[in-house]
């Protein structure tokens, strides 16, 4: 395929969108190079990393139905004042935009999730802390290594003050933000703020797996493993 160039790109989504919609494959290359690309030269964070999230499709989702970037942009709170500043401790800034739900948006961030059973009601709260917004939302956070060889319901129970675990829906967007947190064979994020509606002694992890992300429910969070550790992040 030649040179597609950012004004062509932009063209194709439009197209994309009034349309009947390209071919999966299509829509994929197109996703991987815009978030690359246009969102990558952007120089306002707000707007760059908002864009990420557009280029997968979540402007164009049912739930949002933006008719264009700068309509799904204004549907993005400004980035904290609280949260701008850096954080050795949370070094990571993410953006989340839950409204799809769980399923549909793991989905778009072509991570595995209901392909492996699940269904959006399977996951739940650990207990009132780790109820996640329902419209878009910031937050900074680690990659988890700190947490490496610890056991995920330990990790939750010590969270203090505002710093608290992550959940299954903050951490598929910690991920699509930055990927290199989570690495095939070297590191798997627990996520012990969400757990499985009927086994809630299990919790959420997100791993690498066959050079495929997959979301999974059945953490055993009274175990420690050397190569997982629990996402620790902030939020205002």
């Amino acid at each position: 395929m030649g040179h597609i160039n950012t004004k062509q790109l932009r063209h194709l989504l439009e197209l994309d969108e009034n349309g009947p919609g390209f071919h999966d494959e299509l829509q994929a290359f197109i996703r991987q190079v815009t978030s690359g690309g246009v969102a990558g030269k952007m120089t306002d964070p707000r707007e760059a990393i908002a864009k990420r999230l557009w280029d997968r499709g979540f402007g164009r989702d049912p739930k949002i139905q933006a008719k264009n970037f700068k309509v799904y942009l204004a549907s993005m709170p400004k980035i904290p004042a609280g949260l701008l500043a850096d954080d050795a401790e949370l070094p990571f800034l993410s953006l989340a935009d839950p409204r799809p739900g769980l399923l549909r948006s793991c989905k778009l961030l072509g991570i595995q999730h209901e392909e492996l059973g699940y269904k959006d009601v399977d996951a739940e709260p650990f207990d009132d802390r780790f109820t996640v917004p329902t419209t878009p939302f910031w937050f900074r956070h680690d990659d988890g290594r700190k947490n490496r060889n610890r056991r995920p319901d330990h990790c939750r129970d010590e969270a203090a003050g505002d710093i608290q675990v992550g959940t299954a829906m903050e951490g598929i967007f910690a991920y699509v933000h930055h990927p290199d947190i989570v690495k095939e064979g070297e590191h798997v994020i627990d996520l012990p703020g969400t757990v499985h509606h009927s086994g809630r002694a299990d919790c959420a992890y997100l791993e690498m797996w066959g050079g495929q992300m997959k979301l999974r429910l059945s953490g055993s969070s009274d175990v420690a493993y050397p190569l997982c550790g629990a996402l620790c992040l902030r939020r205002k």
